[in-house]
């Protein structure tokens, strides 16, 4: 694996690509004023066409977003200690989308709330919405929408971070996931398969027309199917790190592609070192670890960045010596993968999005910061 560095420089400054693969980025900082970053989600709030940033700052009290272009700070809801989880979806098809917020998080069952709200806009969406809540789930840690199939509606996926009781360091306890219609907000039992700790789930389009569910955990990756009578059933693909817990299983995951190929790319294990590809090799998937020197991993996002049908990965970590990557593969097998460093030591990133944040039509890198408390924009050049 070959490493280019891609130097990192301050506000608006021009990043200068090396890697011929690559496009240059322009580094854009949206802001310095996050306690503790957390989670960013990307989506237009104001209907104008424009793509807004909702930063989670994981130590604060309240969840606010910045307006695309000036990135203008406004307020979604206040008084929501220990923000840790959104997303974003029009529940009622409106124009503007409901913001499911998941706060009170602590990582031990006993001492979390858990708590759920379901975000509305008023007639001005730079005032802040009103709230619903909708259940109390202990150590909620992670909200999807997801497709289920319903008359074309979406439904919320709430999962905790551990099960109860968990017991550190294994917290070998199964992980309860569950899902809510809109209107009726009824809590309903997707699946408990996973166990120890549950750190990502993430809704995915395969070849059903409605969406399955990737969840990663100390048990590894498992595939979630809805069948015909309307029960969800578990597949695992793949074990994840094969160490001894906690340093077992699987972090983040996202889904990618290399032309008609698809992969799987991780990070390993929970808030690991490792940044690993899965590549299906018949009714398995082949395990390729492209780095392995990340301190407190966080930070996965996939997308094309060039242009080529090849999708880049992004990762980032959080401790000590903080970098932010792209990895480019360097064959169409995705066998081999070339390391580039977007940003030398200029956010400890917790979460990254590739979306096009400047209308440009070319994908944007968007990322929010841990103890930097930043969240920047990395704008593409190509």
């Amino acid at each position: 694996m070959k490493s280019v560095s891609l130097l990192g420089l301050p506000f608006l400054s021009v990043l200068t690509c090396f890697a011929a693969d690559l496009p240059g980025f322009r580094e854009v900082t949206v802001t310095t004023g996050l306690k503790m970053g957390y989670q960013i989600v990307v989506v237009d709030l104001t209907r104008d066409g424009k793509k807004d940033i909702i930063a989670l700052d994981e130590r604060s009290t309240e969840l606010a977003w910045f307006e695309n272009p000036g990135w203008e700070r406004r307020v979604l809801a206040d008084n929501v200690p220990r923000p840790i989880n959104a997303a974003a979806w029009d529940t009622d098809q409106d124009g503007t989308p409901e913001i499911a917020l998941a706060h009170g998080f602590e990582t031990n069952p006993e001492r979390s709330q858990g708590i759920v709200l379901l975000l509305t806009a008023g007639a001005d969406v730079r005032q802040p919405w009103t709230r619903r809540e909708i259940d109390r789930v202990p150590t909620a840690h992670r909200l999807r929408w997801i497709d289920t199939g319903h008359d074309r509606r979406k439904g919320l996926i709430v999962a905790p971070l551990v099960g109860s009781p968990a017991q550190p360091p294994d917290s070998a306890a199964s992980v309860p996931v569950y899902l809510y219609m809109p209107g009726e907000w009824n809590r309903t039992l997707l699946t408990k398969q996973p166990t120890g700790v549950l750190h990502s789930v993430v809704p995915v389009t395969l070849e059903r027309p409605d969406e399955q569910l990737f969840t990663a955990s100390f048990s590894g990756i498992h595939l979630h199917t809805r069948d015909q009578r309307g029960n969800w059933q578990g597949e695992e693909i793949a074990k994840g790190d094969p160490r001894p817990c906690p340093q077992c299983g699987t972090s983040e995951i996202k889904i990618g592609r290399l032309g008609q190929t698809r992969f799987i790319a991780t990070i390993e294990p929970w808030h690991g070192n490792q940044v690993v590809v899965y590549l299906q090799n018949g009714k398995s998937w082949k395990r390729t670890v492209v780095e392995e020197e990340m301190v407190n991993g966080h930070a996965l996002a996939v997308g094309d960045l060039n242009g080529d049908g090849r999708d880049e990965i992004v990762a980032g970590f959080r401790g000590k010596g903080f970098q932010l990557y792209a990895f480019t593969a360097e064959d169409s097998d995705g066998l081999n993968w070339r390391r580039t460093t977007l940003d030398p030591g200029g956010i400890a990133a917790a979460d990254c999005r590739i979306e096009d944040l400047n209308s440009d039509g070319r994908p944007d890198i968007a990322c929010i910061g841990a103890s930097t408390g930043n969240v920047k924009i990395y704008e593409n050049l190509q």
